[in-house]
C-alpha cells in the first residue's frame, strides 16, 4: 500500500518503482514498515521509508538504476533475522528490499549441489536434500536463516569440523552491483553456464563479496547463488519423540555415534581437538562452556537457572567437548573413527561425562547445532536477547587464547548488572574445530533481558566496544571488522580498511547500497550528515514560526 511521498522517497521515485513493480509489492504505510525495524538483539532500529518486493532479478536491476536515479538509498535484507543488512547511518532514509517471493530451490542431486534464491531458507533446503541422501551445512543461527544472506554474510557453523565454513560451500553467484549491472560469478558467468563452480573466470571474485564478514548490501545484492551439498548417510526424515521444547531427535546407532568427554583442562582439549583433525575422524568437534546444556535441554527459564546453579551440574560438564562420528562409507569406518577416539581420549586424559549428559547431548545438542540448528531460540528462552563481545576465526589455540583473555573482561562488567545481564561466567562461549582443525572458530554470547526503552541493549554494545581496545592490548583477533571498528582495528592489520574503502568506493560511487557498510566513506558521511543536521534545524524553526 502506498501512503505517499516520504523524506527519503519522493514522488517521482513512487511511482516509477510501482511502475516497475506493480502498486502491490511496494508499500510505505507505516504499519508495515516499522515491522522492519526489530533484530533478534531488540534493538530498534529506523524503520524503512518503503518496502519492496520483487520477483525476479530483473525487477531488483530496477530498484537499483532507479536509487541512483532519484537518489534514495536501498538496503536488501533476507529473512531479516538478525542484523547484517540494517542502516548504520542514522539520518539516511531507505528502502528495503525484502525477496519473499524470490525463495525458489533447484537441487542437482547427481552433481552435490543445489542453486537457491534469496528468501530460499536452510530448513527447506535440508528437507529435500535429505530426502535425496544429501545434507548442507546449517548456521546456528537457526534453520530458517536465508542461505544466501548467511553465504555472504558470515557462515559459521558447528559441523565446520568436517565440511568446511560456511564460505567454502559458496559456488557460482548472480549479483546486482549498486548501478544496476549484473556480475556473474564462476560457472555462471559463462553463456548459458551453471551453478557448480564459483571460482574464476580470472581472479576468484567470491573474495571481494565475503571475508571473515560480507559486504551486508553495501555492494549490491545477490540474487542467485549455489551452494555444495554432501552426503548424509542418515534417514531422509529425522526420528524424532516428544514435543517441543522436548523434541528429541535418535539418529541411527549404526550410522552415528555421539559423545559428551570431559577433559581435565582445556589444554588438553584443544590437544585432543588438534589430534581428532589429524587423524582425520569425525564430523563434528565442538567445545561448549557449561551454560549450553542447560540452556538445551532445559524446558523452562526456572529449569535452566536450577541446573546451572547446582554444583553437581558444573563439575559434570567442565571442559567439555563434544563430538560426533558419521559412518559416511560403511559400519567398519564407524567403528574405526571409535577406536581411533578412545586412543586420543587416553592420550590426553579424556573421560566420558554421565550417561545423563551423554542422552542430552546426543539427542538434543548435537542435533540443534549441526542438523536442524535452533538452539539460539532455546537461549532468548534464559533471558529474551543476546549479543557477541567477539567471535573470532583464527587456530585452535588463538580461539581459546580468546576465550581465557575474554573471561576477566567479561567478569568485571558483570559485577553490577545482574540481572538484567545474565552472570553465567561465559558458560555460552563455545570453540568450534573447522576443516579437520586447521582452523578454530571461537564465539563469546553474552545474555540480558530486553526492555521497552532499549537501555539494557545500549548497555550491553559498551561490551563489544571494550572488547576491541581489549584485544589491542592482548593482541588477539576481533570479530567486528567493519564500520568505524575497521578503523580502529585496520592499522594493527595490514591497513585492511583501506582496501575495503576503495572497493566500496569504487562499486557505489553514489553511495545508494546500505551506507556505511561495511565502511564509512567519511568525507560523504560528514558532509550528508551536516546536511541532515541543517534540514532538522531548518525544519524546527519552521515548526516553532508555525506555532507562534
Amino acid at each position: 500500500m502506498i501512503q505517499g511521498a516520504t523524506m527519503g522517497l519522493s514522488e517521482n521515485a513512487l511511482q516509477a518503482l510501482t511502475e516497475v513493480l506493480g502498486e502491490e509489492y511496494i508499500c510505505t504505510d507505516p504499519a508495515v514498515t516499522r515491522a522492519y525495524s526489530k533484530n533478534f538483539t531488540s534493538i530498534g532500529i529506523k524503520p524503512p521509508a518503503g518496502v519492496a518486493l520483487p520477483g525476479k532479478m530483473e525487477d531488483i536491476q530496477e530498484i537499483y538504476r532507479l536509487a541512483n536515479r532519484f537518489d534514495f538509498k536501498v538496503i536488501p535484507t533476507g529473512t531479516h533475522m538478525f542484523l547484517a543488512c540494517e542502516p548504520q547511518v542514522p539520518f539516511y532514509d531507505y528502502l528495503t528490499i525484502d525477496p519473499k517471493r524470490m525463495d525458489r530451490i533447484w537441487i542437482d542431486e547427481e552433481n552435490m549441489y543445489a542453486v537457491v534464491e534469496p528468501y530460499a531458507t536452510f530448513g527447506r533446503l535440508q528437507v529435500e536434500a535429505m530426502k535425496r541422501g544429501l545434507t548442507c551445512y546449517i548456521p546456528s543461527g537457526g534453520a530458517q536463516i536465508s542461505i544466501v544472506a548467511n553465504l555472504t554474510f558470515q557462515g559459521y557453523h558447528m559441523a565446520a569440523h568436517r565440511l568446511g565454513a560456511g564460505s567454502r560451500s559458496m559456488l557460482a553467484m548472480e549479483w546486482v552491483l549498486p548501478d544496476g549491472e549484473i556480475m556473474n560469478i564462476g560457472s555462471s558467468s559463462s553463456p548459458g553456464g551453471e551453478y557448480f563452480w564459483g571460482e574464476g573466470p580470472g581472479a576468484d571474485l567470491r573474495g571481494m563479496i565475503k571475508g571473515l564478514w560480507g559486504f551486508c548490501g553495501g555492494i549490491g545484492m545477490c540474487t542467485k547463488a549455489g551452494i555444495k551439498l554432501f552426503p548424509w548417510p542418515g534417514p531422509d526424515k529425522l526420528p524424532t519423540r516428544g514435543d517441543t521444547p522436548d523434541k528429541r531427535v535418535f539418529l541411527p546407532e549404526d550410522k552415528f555415534k555421539i559423545y559428551a568427554i570431559g577433559f581435565p583442562n582445556m589444554d588438553s582439549m584443544i590437544d585432543a581437538m588438534y589430534e581428532i583433525g589429524r587423524s582425520e575422524i569425525a564430523s563434528a568437534s565442538l567445545h561448549l562452556q557449561k551454560g549450553w546444556y542447560a540452556a538445551d535441554t532445559s524446558l523452562s527459564q526456572e529449569h535452566y537457572f536450577s541446573t546451572w546453579e547446582s554444583e553437581a551440574y558444573q563439575k559434570s560438564v567442565e571442559n567439555m567437548l563434544v563430538v560426533m562420528l558419521t559412518a559416511y562409507t560403511s559400519k567398519k569406518q564407524l567403528e574405526y573413527e571409535d577406536e581411533v577416539l578412545r586412543t586420543i581420549m587416553d592420550e590426553y586424559g579424556g573421560k566420558l561425562l554421565p550417561d545423563e549428559i551423554q542422552e542430552g547431548v546426543a539427542q538434543l545438542v548435537v542435533p540443534d547445532l549441526t542438523i536442524r540448528p535452533n538452539v539460539i531460540f532455546r537461549g532468548f528462552r534464559i533471558a529474551g536477547a543476546f549479543f557477541d563481545i567477539k567471535g573470532v576465526c583464527d587456530s585452535l589455540d588463538h580461539s581459546a587464547l580468546c576465550h581465557k583473555t575474554t573471561l576477566p573482561l567479561l567478569k568485571d562488567f558483570m559485577k553490577d548488572k545482574t540481572p538484567p545481564f545474565v552472570d553465567d561466567e561465559g558458560g555460552h562461549h563455545y570453540i568450534c574445530s573447522y576443516d579437520f582443525a586447521h582452523m578454530g572458530f571461537v564465539e563469546m554470547p553474552f545474555l540480558f533481558e530486553p526492555d521497552v526503552d532499549y537501555k539494557n541493549v545500549k548497555i550491553g554494545l559498551r561490551l563489544p566496544v571494550l572488547g576491541l581496545f581489549h584485544d589491542v592490548r592482548h593482541r588477539t583477533h576481533t570479530a567486528f571488522l567493519v564500520n568505524a571498528a575497521a578503523d580502529i582495528m585496520g592499522p594493527f592489520m595490514g591497513g585492511f580498511h583501506k582496501i575495503i574503502r576503495q572497493v566500496k568506493a569504487t562499486f557505489d560511487p553514489n553511495y545508494v547500497s546500505n551506507p556505511g557498510w561495511p565502511m564509512f566513506i567519511w568525507p560523504r558521511f560528514l558532509k550528508d550528515g551536516i546536511r541532515s543536521a541543517l534540514d532538522a534545524y531548518r525544519d524546527k524553526k519552521e515548526e516553532a514560526k508555525q506555532d507562534v
